[in-house]
């Protein structure tokens, strides 16, 4: 694991010129070159500013993609996705929701987008002596999440009812994945995968059991596909996982504890675990209690990226310092999640953003 002591989480705020362009494109106004010349100037100033705002681990914002887990997830071959439109907090959303559409793979001789993208930030943060380009992709368990539990799809292409081929399928497409990614430099890897929180919340576990499963059933599909997509990683490659309870446009999409998901979780061979921790419905620290002694880094969540106001400098350490007498000395501090899950962003502007970065850099007094 790489000495972290603070880190991002991965997305920030689209700016203007960014949402400007992915209209035109969406309106068939500009090709996919002039997307592309837009967006790279926007990362480059991106990351210039993530370095002049303290940070030593910096991503490219997610500033090419529209969904957090979709435009990673459409790098395998046998996935892809439907538009469908769905009602939330009072306004109804136009979304996608993946699905198998044949055997699942990935193939690192064909180009992939998201490999573009890293190999563009890899030469914007090589003009910073020190400073370290962080990938971000989102995790297998996704897959299973979005075919399976959300639109309920149990007899697919290629697998049937196979489960296990499956999940064996989509653990060797990220082994690939990963080494692809590897074979470009990258040693700084975080996977986000928000499942882990589906299987805490009561509402959504009511939707898991209509549907013929159960919980220790699914949280075993986690286990086997996340596992199989680690064997083999370098040693030099840091993999770290990210999941919080859901962020779209700023709201919340789970409630519930992380006791009965905190243990298996830590049987995944990460090496960092950044876990949510920005308000009261996270509970305690003590789940984690189970990674104090292996080496691996507890990355506490405790600046919001939701919640507008700003955090109190001195409340932010003594959380930290509670997360440490029951974590042990392996811990870092961090956002709870990215700035935007979605491309809409979440409710709040982009000088509290980099307010919120300022704060997160200087806790470094007491990390």
């Amino acid at each position: 694991m790489l000495d972290i002591r603070y880190d991002i989480v991965g997305s920030f705020l689209r700016p203007a010129p960014i949402k400007e362009a992915r209209a035109k494109f969406a309106a068939g106004q500009i090709a996919l070159e002039e997307l592309r010349k837009v967006e790279n100037a926007e990362i480059s100033k991106l990351v210039k500013k993530e370095v002049e705002h303290g940070l030593k681990y910096v991503t490219d914002g997610e500033f090419r993609r529209r969904w957090w887990h979709l435009d990673w997830l459409k790098e395998f071959d046998g996935f892809t996705t439907e538009h469908l439109d769905r009602e939330r907090n009072g306004v109804v959303n136009h979304i996608e929701l993946g699905y198998i559409a044949g055997k699942i793979s990935y193939d690192p001789n064909r180009s992939h987008a998201e490999i573009e993208a890293y190999d563009f930030l890899t030469e914007e943060v090589k003009k910073y002596p020190g400073i370290v380009a962080k990938k971000c992709i989102s995790g297998p368990n996704m897959i299973l999440v979005d075919n399976y539990l959300q639109l309920g799809k149990k007899e697919i292409p290629y697998y049937g009812t196979n489960i296990n081929l499956l999940i064996e399928d989509i653990g060797i497409a990220y082994q690939a994945a990963i080494k692809d990614l590897y074979n470009h430099g990258c040693r700084y890897l975080q996977i986000d995968d928000t499942s882990w929180t589906y299987m805490i919340d009561e509402n959504f576990l009511k939707k898991v059991a209509s549907l013929g499963y159960d919980k220790a059933e699914i949280l075993e599909w986690f286990r086997k596909v996340s596992t199989k997509a680690l064997e083999n990683k370098p040693e030099d490659l840091t993999i770290a996982n990210h999941f919080c309870k859901g962020n779209f446009k700023g709201h919340p999409l789970f409630a519930g504890l992380y006791d009965s998901v905190a243990p298996v979780i830590a049987q995944i061979p990460y090496d960092g675990y950044f876990v949510e921790y920005d308000d009261e419905r996270s509970g305690s620290f003590e789940p984690w209690a189970i990674l104090k002694g292996t080496g691996k880094t507890f990355v506490a969540g405790l600046i919001s990226t939701k919640n507008p106001v700003l955090e109190d400098h001195d409340f932010i350490k003594d959380r930290y310092e509670e997360a440490k007498k029951v974590v042990g000395d392996n811990i870092a501090l961090s956002p709870q999640c990215g700035f935007a899950s979605v491309e809409e962003g979440n409710c709040i502007d982009e000088e509290t953003q980099w307010k919120k970065i300022d704060l997160l850099v200087s806790c470094d007094d007491y990390i």
